[in-house]
């Protein structure tokens, strides 16, 4: 891990002491954050807003965060003579207070690949009035902000709606965790988020499909928007069928069987008018109910 600088190290070993309660910093009484609001009025003014401000209570404050201010104002306000943290110094500093606790922001997170620290999605000082977790937007779109192509996949006909039952980004992902499909989340039994709201596909089954036997939610559908029905990856179920029941020898896909159909036909080419329990089946290993 990058080391602080010496300025800084000074002032989050300091920080961590009053947070542990043995330097009551708020109590010296000889710059707080009152001492702060005299010149920085609109930035007060915002932190006031958000759940940081809770100093009267033991929470953080100014000093917290830019350590003790009294010769930056004897200085009349020299930013050398303040803490300003930055870059991966300011997430070791959120991290005195939030830990690595749910995985917060893992080394595994592509966030955390990409440079992205904790004030950049969580302003400490944000503009207006901001929401519990120090979003300045709304969720949505602040993830937009940086996936546009991921949010432009929602306004395609088929798939996910944000604007409708509360779905948001973070519904199915963990920002502070993995890239990718890691950063999915996944319940206590071990199944991925699709089934949180789609609890009828969950199972068990005793002839599984795919169901994590062989792929997953997203070997068939795109999550967040599809121009093709049901949100499938394809344009035809056949289609999206041979993927993985080939005909062709060496084709199939683990333990699935190859199609025996003459698909040149177009009666065999709805696979779904006969294999109807797509999802797996208790009945029928073939899914065909």
């Amino acid at each position: 891990m990058k080391q602080l600088t010496p300025t800084l190290a000074v002032g989050v070993a300091a920080v961590a002491l009053a947070l542990g309660g043995l330097i009551p910093a708020m109590a010296q009484g000889t710059d707080t954050s009152e001492d702060c609001a005299t010149c920085h009025e609109e930035i007060s003014a915002s932190f006031a807003l958000t759940v940081h401000a809770i100093g009267d209570r033991g929470g953080p404050s100014c000093v917290t965060c830019h350590g003790r201010g009294l010769a930056h104002m004897e200085e009349g306000g020299d930013p050398t003579l303040i803490i300003r943290p930055e870059g991966r110094d300011s997430e070791q500093l959120c991290r005195l207070c939030h830990g690595e606790a749910g995985g917060m922001f893992s080394s595994r997170s592509a966030h955390a690949d990409a440079s992205v620290r904790c004030i950049t999605c969580h302003p400490p000082h944000p503009t207006g009035k901001s929401s519990p977790n120090l979003t300045a937007d709304a969720r949505n779109d602040l993830c937009a902000s940086c996936h546009p192509s991921v949010a432009g996949s929602f306004s395609k006909p088929f798939g996910h709606n944000l604007d409708r039952g509360g779905l948001e980004c973070v519904s199915c992902h963990n920002p502070h965790g993995g890239s990718g499909e890691q950063s999915l989340k996944i319940d206590r039994s071990g199944e991925p988020a699709c089934l949180t709201c789609h609890a009828e596909k969950r199972g068990p089954f005793a002839f599984p499909h795919v169901a994590g036997v062989a792929g997953d939610c997203m070997s068939c559908h795109e999550p967040h928007g599809s121009t093709n029905p049901m949100a499938l990856t394809r344009p035809r179920v056949d289609q999206l069928c041979l993927e993985c029941h080939s005909t062709i020898e060496g084709g199939t896909f683990g333990s699935q069987p190859p199609s025996f159909h003459d698909l040149r036909s177009p009666r065999y080419r709805n696979c779904t008018t006969c294999h109807v329990a797509v999802h797996g089946s208790n009945t029928s290993p073939l899914l065909l109910k």
